[in-house]
């Protein structure tokens, strides 16, 4: 499994490089069949949480891979208050 970031989105949301890397370390180690199970994020809320990256070291910021429109992305967002400001589609996971 490779991660492509996406810049564009990257600039709406701000993920540090170590966050980076543990994001591609984690993804590294998924199995296929993992991403398989997942069904359509907007449609039934399926996603993996990255058990690597912290919410509360990061600063609310909550980091998943979710299936979106037939491709695996990472979908990432700060919590505010209890509830997601802004979720944005940060990177792409292709399986190689």
């Amino acid at each position: 499994m490779r991660v492509k970031w996406v810049e564009e989105a990257l600039e709406r949301v701000s993920l540090s490089g170590d966050v980076k890397r543990k994001v591609e370390e984690w993804v590294k180690g998924l199995r296929r069949e993992e991403l398989e199970r997942l069904r359509e994020y907007e449609e039934t809320g399926d996603a993996l949480p990255c058990p690597l990256v912290d919410p509360y070291r990061e600063g609310g910021l909550l980091v998943k891979l979710v299936k979106h429109e037939g491709k695996y992305m990472v979908a990432a967002g700060v919590a505010e208050h209890g509830g997601l400001v802004e979720e944005y589609y940060v990177a792409e996971v292709e399986a190689l």
